[in-house]
């Protein structure tokens, strides 16, 4: 990774970064840093925001010692793979920050499908393909009388480096007429991730909530997928307005006429992966 060649892969067209056609005008400012280590992208740049960062402020290593998904679990960062963070100063009521993760994995997704990537979204935040965890998306907001003041959008993409039996990469999904295009840097990766993760919010807030989450549902790997809750057997039906996961239990006789329907916060359940 070059901190120059990265500059100079965000000035690229935006057609070049996967973006959708309505949002090809979009020229977002970014102030770009770079580190070769690091413990937390998200960790270091939520320090930068709070010291007075500008939104757009990007963060990117080449490694983390101490990466973090949802709910604290462990971000394995090894060298090859894209690792960033992007502050930005959005200005919601607290109860919609649950839009600022499925919107970034959403437009991410998005941008990386454009360009010809099979691409799906793993609610809530996760980015798969065949099945697989190609990256994920970590949001981290600071509130301020029940706002969102900041948020860190941080995302680890598997780039160009090894992956578990769960996993799989960039350098997996190109295709061989793909090779010379623009997924085959680090830098041009950041860029689409980037543009990817402005995308996704830019398309969150000219949409609407309930537009939004027809979107996400269209990209959405976990519909119909069966699991089990409260000790019955149930299947996902979608996501509601409140971005928790909505699941319709397997009727039983003392069910019908009416089919129960729950809401399922992030966390509650497991969605796994196929190996």
């Amino acid at each position: 990774m070059s901190l120059d060649r990265l500059r100079q892969a965000v000035l690229q067209p935006p057609i070049t970064l996967g973006v959708m056609p309505c949002y090809r005008a979009l020229r977002p400012r970014f102030y770009l840093h770079w580190v070769e280590q690091i413990d937390s992208t998200n960790r270091a740049l939520a320090a930068m925001m709070a010291a007075g960062a500008p939104a757009g402020t990007v963060l990117v290593a080449a490694t983390q010692q101490a990466g973090r998904g949802q709910w604290g679990r462990q971000w394995q960062s090894p060298r090859g793979g894209l690792y960033l963070s992007l502050g930005l100063k959005p200005d919601l009521p607290a109860c919609r920050s649950p839009y600022l993760t499925l919107a970034s994995a959403w437009g991410v997704a998005t941008s990386l499908a454009n360009l010809g990537l099979p691409m799906q979204v793993k609610w809530p935040n996760d980015l798969v393909s065949g099945c697989k965890n190609l990256g994920g998306v970590l949001a981290e907001t600071h509130l301020e009388s029940g706002r969102v003041e900041t948020v860190v959008i941080g995302l680890g993409l598997n780039g160009f480096n090894p992956v578990p039996a769960t996993g799989t990469s960039i350098q997996q999904l190109i295709q061989p007429e793909l090779a010379a295009g623009p997924l085959n840097t680090l830098e041009d990766l950041a860029a689409i991730a980037l543009y990817g993760l402005m995308q996704g919010y830019l398309h969150w807030q000219n949409q609407g909530d309930d537009a939004f989450l027809i979107d996400y549902q269209a990209r959405l790997a976990n519909l119909g997928q069966a699991l089990t809750v409260e000790g019955r057997p149930a299947e996902v039906i979608g996501v509601a307005p409140s971005g928790n996961l909505r699941v319709q239990l397997t009727p039983t006789p003392s069910d019908i006429p009416a089919v129960k329907t729950l809401e399922i916060e992030p966390g509650k359940v497991t969605l796994g992966y196929n190996a």
